[in-house]
C-alpha cells in the first residue's frame, strides 16, 4: 500500500520506517528542507536503537521516500498518517498550531488537486479530546465532509523501544466511524497482528482519551510509588520489599512502580498536564492529575535535600560527579529530564559538576551552554576523578554495577543513587555511603 506519513519528528519517522519495513511504499513529510536531505541520506537526528538501519535500508529498497512537498506526498496516496507537533503552552493546553497547519493545508492541496479521491487521514499526534471534533467542523465548513476522513490512531511508542512498539504492539487503537477507513488501517496493521487481532475500533473521542488516560495512569503510579518511598525513608523501609509486595497483586502489578527521581520525557509531563487541562476546560472538578504532576516535580526537591542534608553548608566547597542526562536510558532525549533538572538546581549551590552519559552529551551541552561550572565527560570513569560523591540519574545499563575500582576513584565514598539500580549491600560492604529513595 502507498502511504503518507507527515512529520518526520520521533512518531513520524518511527512510523515511516517501520510501515515501509512492512513492505509498504512510504513517503515521509516535512517542512524542513534541510532535514529532508538530511534523512535522503540515510540520517537520522535522534538516538533510537535499530532506527538509523531500518531507514537505511528501507531508503535501498525504495520503500521510503522523503520529501517537502504536500503535492507529492497527497498524490502519491489517499492514506496519510499526521504525526507533526502538539506542544503544551504553560497552562497545559496543547498547541495545535502545526496541525491546524497541516490540515489547512491538506484542505488547499486537496481543493487544487481535485481529484475527487477521498483522503483517509489518520491522527497520531497527541491531541485533547474532542478536537478530532473540531477538525470535522472545519473539514464541513468547506464543503469536504465526505472527501477528508479523519481518524485517529494514538501512538504508543516508549523511546528506546519504539521499533519492538510498533511492530509487536499490545494494542492498535483506531477511533473512526468510517468504515472504509477501519478496513484501511485494519489491512496496514494485519502484518502484526497474526497471531492475534491488537486492532480496537472505538470512537474518535474514546481514541483521544485512551491515549490521554493510558499515560495519565502510569505517571500517577511513579508518583504514588515515589510517595510511599518517602515514607519508606522515614520509618527505614525498602521500597522493593514493598514495590513486590504490593506489585505481587495482579490487579496492581509491579510495572511502573519504581521510585526514583521521577518521570520526564516528552510525553509523561505534556499528556498528564492536558489532561489536567482538559478537566478544567470541561469544568470537571479533578485533583489526580494535579496532584500527580505536584508530587513529580517535589520528587526533584526531596532528592536535593538528601544531598544537602548530608553535605550542609561544606556543599558549596564540593564537585560532584553526576551520570545520566537523558530523561530515560537507550535516548538521547533529555526532554524534562530529571538530570537536567537537578544540575540547574545544584550548579548554583556547588562548585563544579562533572557529567557524564554514553548518548546524550551533545544535547544536554546546548541545553546547559549557560552553565559555567560544569564539564563533560566522555567515560563515566573520568566524571568520578576528585569528585567528592557520586549522583546517578538515568538507569543506563553500565550504570548498574560499575566496577568498585572506578568508584574508589572518588574523593569520598559517597553515592547517591536517584534511580535505586546500584547493588546497596555490596557498596555498604565495601565502604561507600549510599544514600537511595526509600532505601
Amino acid at each position: 500500500m502507498n502511504i503518507t506519513v507527515i512529520g518526520s519528528g520521533y512518531v513520524g519517522l518511527v512510523s515511516a520506517a517501520c510501515f515501509a519495513d512492512l513492505g509498504n511504499h512510504v513517503t515521509c513529510l516535512d517542512k524542513d528542507k534541510a532535514k529532508i536531505k538530511f534523512l535522503n541520506k540515510g540520517n537520522i537526528p535522534f538516538y533510537e536503537p535499530g532506527l538509523a538501519s531500518m531507514v537505511k535500508k528501507n531508503i535501498s529498497s525504495n520503500n521510503l521516500f522523503f520529501t517537502n512537498s504536500y503535492k507529492q506526498a497527497i498524490s502519491f496516496s489517499n492514506v496519510i498518517f499526521i504525526c507533526v507537533g502538539t506542544p503544551q503552552y504553560n497552562n497545559g493546553r496543547p498547541n495545535l498550531k502545526y496541525l491546524i497547519s497541516c490540515i489547512d493545508t491538506i484542505i488547499n492541496q486537496y481543493k487544487k488537486e481535485n481529484s475527487g479521491k477521498p483522503l483517509h487521514l489518520f491522527i497520531k499526534s497527541t491531541v485533547a479530546p474532542g478536537t478530532i471534533k473540531k477538525l470535522n467542523k472545519k473539514i464541513e465548513d468547506q464543503g469536504l465532509e465526505n472527501k477528508l476522513l479523519i481518524s485517529s490512531n494514538p501512538e504508543f511508542l516508549k523511546e528506546g523501544d519504539a521499533i519492538n512498539d510498533f511492530l509487536k504492539p499490545d494494542r492498535i487503537v483506531i477511533g473512526s466511524n468510517n468504515a472504509e477507513s477501519i478496513k484501511i488501517a485494519e489491512t496496514l496493521y494485519r502484518p502484526i497482528c497474526w497471531k492475534s487481532n491488537r486492532v480496537q475500533i472505538v470512537s474518535p473521542e474514546s481514541a483521544e482519551i485512551i491515549k490521554y488516560a493510558s499515560n495519565a495512569f502510569l505517571a500517577t503510579k511513579i508518583s504514588f510509588i515515589n510517595e510511599i518511598a518517602r515514607l519508606s525513608d522515614v520509618v527505614g523501609a525498602d521500597i522493593e520489599e514493598i514495590r513486590k509486595g504490593i506489585g505481587a497483586d495482579e490487579r496492581i502489578n509491579p510495572n511502573f512502580l519504581y521510585a526514583g527521581l521521577g518521570f520526564g520525557g516528552s510525553c509523561f509531563p505534556k499528556d498528564v498536564s492536558g489532561l489536567n487541562h482538559t478537566f478544567k476546560e470541561f469544568k470537571i472538578d479533578a485533583e489526580l492529575a494535579k496532584a500527580t504532576l505536584k508530587t513529580n516535580k517535589e520528587q526533584t526537591n526531596y532528592f536535593v535535600k538528601k544531598i544537602q542534608s548530608y553535605y550542609g553548608k561544606d556543599l558549596k566547597n564540593m564537585q560532584l560527579a553526576i551520570w545520566g542526562l537523558s530523561f530515560k536510558p537507550n535516548t538521547d532525549d533529555i526532554r524534562e529530564s530529571k538530570a537536567i533538572e537537578l544540575i540547574k538546581r545544584l550548579s548554583s549551590k556547588v562548585k563544579y559538576l562533572m557529567l557524564y552519559d554514553p548518548i546524550a552529551l551533545s544535547n544536554a551541552k546546548n541545553e546547559l551552554s549557560q552553565l559555567k561550572n560544569i564539564k563533560f565527560h566522555k567515560s563515566a570513569k573520568s566524571a568520578l576523578r576528585n569528585s567528592n560523591g557520586l549522583i546517578l540519574c538515568t538507569e543506563w545499563k553500565e550504570f548498574w554495577s560499575p566496577p568498585l575500582t572506578d568508584l574508589a576513584l572518588l574523593k569520598q565514598k559517597v553515592i547517591f543513587d536517584g534511580r535505586n539500580i546500584m547493588d546497596k549491600d555490596l557498596l555498604v560492604q565495601n565502604g561507600f555511603k549510599y544514600f537511595g529513595i526509600g532505601k
